[in-house]
């Protein structure tokens, strides 16, 4: 069939690293430069935008045939309370610099740990999503 579930959310996340890293570039060269800053935002929106309606997608496609409803009703839970627990530790993370190539003068920043936290989730859900391999069931069923 044409279902690209997987490949296209890799891509998505893999290129959403690229534009996570300047959000917390907070001085020298990048940091000062709101051209970045937004072009960057409208990247993730664009990259990250459709990241969730293409895995409700999957979902209801290897859960099937469970209801549809209920199948999406559990993901966005999940985000929701994945999403609140993270706030508290994104907070304390907001508050920690770090200094990005301190050797190379024109490339030499501070990001903050905020923006630490938010590539290293994006990884780590990288890696685990490599590893995703579940059947397409609805699909198999439809005879795609």
């Amino acid at each position: 069939g044409t279902k690209e579930y997987k490949k296209v959310t890799l891509a998505c996340i893999a290129l959403s690293l690229i534009f996570i890293l300047p959000l917390g570039l907070t001085e020298h060269q990048f940091g000062q430069e709101p051209v970045i800053l937004v072009v960057s935002l409208l990247m993730l929106g664009v990259l990250v935008g459709p990241v969730q309606p293409i895995n409700a997608e999957l979902a209801v496609d290897v859960t099937f045939p469970s209801d549809e409803t209920a199948v999406e009703s559990v993901q966005q839970f999940g985000g929701n309370f994945c999403s609140a627990l993270l706030v508290p530790v994104a907070g304390r993370a907001a508050k920690l610099d770090y200094t990005l190539l301190p050797n190379v003068p024109f490339l030499e920043s501070d990001i903050r740990g905020d923006v630490i936290l938010l590539m290293l989730g994006t990884t780590l859900t990288y890696v685990y999503y490599c590893g995703f391999n579940a059947p397409l069931r609805r699909s198999m069923a439809d005879g795609d």
